[in-house]
């Protein structure tokens, strides 16, 4: 720690020095150094599947020029907290490892996310897993993150928004990034970008590699990842092909399980999971290959192929365990009832392959018809093995070169959706946007034999699902209103959302759990024998007791924009039946257990607001208030007993967000920032109890980066330092969490105490 704070006060008079020179600021609107100027030129890529300026709905783009000065060592959710709505955090408290994004309270598995067009939400959980591909921002042009009910493309039913992500364009220019960052909790970064400029036969390509660690704010949350992303381009005058590929390695120590509230007040850093090698290991190469013919001026046809494979294991200590339960009984010769100390892991291995088809025209100067959809087809393969048990060595596990499969089952997940998407001029200033899309999906689990799977413990059941959602939206550009143009907008729009595979299984169990039954109907079962006819194989189940969720999203706002002030205020009402929401407490791997409510309604206001105070000073402000409240909502617990929670706030939906920045040109060669930000109180469950709540909180980050090539040194054109100061205020908060009646009540993930980032970027 002596050694970082020695770098930091080095890092700070150099600053004073470099700010002692003249207060001029470059002129270029188009200049992407930090350091040189603040500006806000909004540019954002525009691509089917996002809006532009023309037509302003509840969006917010996060432009090149504004990812210049990302802080370059947290991952992407945590990039996004200054859009309004939108609360990220991380249960290592560190930034890396694993992190969550929420927008309008509504987590990750209800927001969906576009990677050039494709859909990245895993098709079985509907989990982003950022963990798996580390430093993707070093490879992001731009972001738009679309809010509430949003259009079709790529295939989304998000309920609570779209971030819609374009990676790096391939400049003709050759060009690259050195960059080396160190920080608080043993944080390293190590990341090269290079690009080959144009190359003949209009060929480009590109390389990012990255290595990151960091031992993690708690105890034992270690992060270990490398990333890697690939990019290549040809270009003819009638056609654009291009092919992508990333991945990355990440080994992960478990920060997920929560902390009860005596033990967090004593040590903020405790960590529950105290087995040395609880660890997640995965990988997850995605591989992009996307095509645009411009068939005329007017026709233009996108196709994208993509494949997604995941693999890896996560492990963990398991004490006193049923014998049955992994299977020791038949494999140890253990009595089925002895409790035992072991060591498992769960193993996953997923491939998905899809296609996205667009086609788009242009039927005259301001109007577009886009009809296109998506396909995919997905396969699974979950298993778990015992690799130690006490009394028994390790070799005494093996069957083969694996540990002992005590369990095994399979999903299979096939799905399309078509859509045709219309803006449409009704005059000169007032436009409708039309959405309508048709989905089907189907998904098939089966358990296999192994352990006691077996008979009437092998469980099995196909779902089916069928939707429609119709969306439309009308944008009025009213004209100029005290020296600026006002544009009003709404929309209204219908989506709809099948349970994940864990939501169809008992609260408190899954399909890896021995003796655990689907959430079906019990009366409607299927024997399947084996061969002889006699012998059971499997039971089938059908009609399961969770259902689709649905909402009726409706939308209304207005933009403004003047030559130095420009915002964006919106309102939403969203009404849902049978919404999936938390009922209380976690799974084993750290997720919120679920189940539907009747109806549920979700209000809320959004400003978002941007102002040149002076040459020098650009301030934005992102803020949000949300209502969100059970309409409808009979709740049975565990012992058949029900309660009423309708009138009651949902469990884990901040009230209130605001994230203010303040960022500074001092010269052309320095810049800072000072940022608050502020979260609202969260219920951790659903009975509105005042002491079952995580705390509001506010913290206090400053950021400074300095041009170091005024330094006059040879070698140093191109090179930037930057420096990142969080929590100024030692700010002692949490972040997530749940009450568990069972094991001492309020449960909390801690935010992270002051810390810092430090480091260099070269551009050549």
């Amino acid at each position: 720690m002596l050694k970082h704070l020695s770098l930091s006060l080095r890092f700070l008079a150099l600053l004073a020095l470099l700010m002692a020179g003249p207060a001029a600021l470059a002129g270029s609107a188009g200049n992407e150094n930090p350091a040189d100027e603040v500006h806000d030129d909004g540019e954002v890529l525009v691509t089917a599947s996002r809006y532009d300026n023309n037509v302003h709905l509840n969006q917010t783009n996060i432009t090149a020029t504004d990812l210049q000065y990302r802080e370059p060592d947290l991952p992407i959710p945590l990039l996004l907290q200054d859009i309004p709505g939108l609360y990220a955090y991380s249960d290592a408290g560190s930034g890396l490892g694993y992190t969550y994004l929420r927008i309008r309270g509504f987590d990750q598995r209800r927001v969906g996310v576009l990677v050039n067009g494709i859909p990245f939400n895993d098709p079985e959980d509907h989990q982003l897993w950022w963990v798996d591909m580390p430093d993707l921002a070093s490879s992001v042009e731009d972001i738009q993150v679309q809010r509430g009910v949003t259009n079709s493309m790529g295939g989304m039913t998000a309920m609570g928004g779209t971030v819609n992500i374009i990676t790096d364009r391939l400049s003709p220019q050759k060009q690259g990034r050195l960059s080396l960052t160190t920080g608080s909790y043993g944080f390293a970064r190590q990341m090269m970008n290079y690009q080959t400029g144009q190359l003949d036969g209009g060929l480009r390509s590109s390389l990012r590699v990255t290595h990151q660690k960091s031992d993690g704010y708690r105890d034992r949350t270690g992060v270990d990842q490398w990333g890697l992303f690939w990019s290549g381009l040809h270009q003819t005058d009638r056609m654009i092909t291009q092919v992508n590929f990333y991945t990355g390695r990440e080994q992960t120590h478990h920060a997920w399980n929560a902390v009860q509230e005596d033990i967090l007040a004593r040590d903020r850093t405790y960590n529950p999971e105290t087995y040395s090698n609880a660890i997640d290991d995965f990988t997850q190469p995605h591989t992009e290959v996307h095509n645009t013919v411009f068939l005329n001026e007017d026709l233009t046809l996108n196709n994208s192929l993509y494949y997604v494979q995941g693999e890896g294991f996560y492990e963990n200590f398991k004490e006193g365990q049923g014998a049955a339960d992994f299977g020791l009984d038949l494999f140890l010769g253990l009595a089925a009832d002895d409790d035992v100390n072991l060591v498992r892991r769960k193993y996953v291995r997923k491939d998905q392959v899809g296609w996205v088809p667009q086609l788009e025209w242009k039927h005259s100067d301001t109007d577009r018809l886009v009809i296109g959809g998506d396909w995919y087809t997905f396969h699974s393969n979950h298993w778990g093995e015992v690799m130690s048990v006490d009394g028994y060595t390790p070799g005494d596990l093996l069957v083969g070169d694996a540990g002992w499969k005590y369990h095994s089952y399979t999903g299979d997940k096939d799905a399309f959706s078509v859509y045709a998407n219309e803006r449409y001029a009704l005059g000169e200033r007032l436009t409708l946007l039309a959405d309508l899309q048709y989905q089907h999906k189907e998904y098939t689990f089966l358990q296999n034999e192994a352990g006691n799977f077996t008979g009437m413990n092998r469980h099995g059941y196909t779902v089916q699902y069928d939707f429609f959602n119709p969306k439309a939206g009308l944008h009025f550009q009213a004209g100029k209103a005290a020296g600026g143009d006002l544009a009003l907008f709404g929309s209204v729009g219908v989506n709809h959302r099948e349970p994940t595979d864990n939501e169809l299984f008992d609260t408190w169990n899954g399909g890896d759990d021995l003796e655990v039954e689907p959430l079906f109907n019990p009366d409607l079962t299927r024997i399947h024998y084996k061969d002889d006819g006699v012998t059971v194989d499997w039971r089938e189940w059908f009609d399961p007791s969770v259902k689709e969720e649905k909402v009726m999203d409706y939308e209304l706002g207005l933009s403004w924009v003047g030559e130095s002030l420009s915002f964006t205020l919106g309102g939403y009402w969203m009404d849902f039946e049978n919404e999936i929401v938390p009922y209380g407490g976690t799974s084993e791997e750290g997720l919120g257990i679920r189940g539907n409510a009747e109806k549920t309604l979700h209000r809320g206001v959004e400003l978002g607001l941007r102002a040149r105070l002076s040459s020098r000073n650009l301030l934005t402000m992102a803020a949000s208030r949300s209502w969100d409240e059970f309409d409808e909502f009979l709740f049975t617990d565990w012992d058949g007993s029900q309660e009423d929670y309708s009138d009651n706030p949902i469990a884990l939906f901040p009230d209130r967000l605001l994230s203010v920045a303040m960022r500074t040109a001092w010269n052309e060669r320095v810049s800072s920032q000072i940022r608050v930000r502020h979260v609202g109180q969260q219920y951790l469950d659903n009975t509105g109890d005042q002491d079952r709540t995580i705390d509001a909180y506010t913290t206090v980050d400053f950021s400074l980066w300095a041009d170091l090539s005024a330094l006059g040194l040879e070698g140093l054109q191109g090179a930037r330092a930057f420096l990142h100061l969080r929590n100024l205020g030692d700010t002692e908060y949490e972040t997530y969490g749940y009450y568990d009646g069972w094991d001492g009540g309020n449960h909390y993930i801690p935010g992270s105490g002051r810390n810092f980032a430090l480091g260099v970027d070269y551009d050549f």
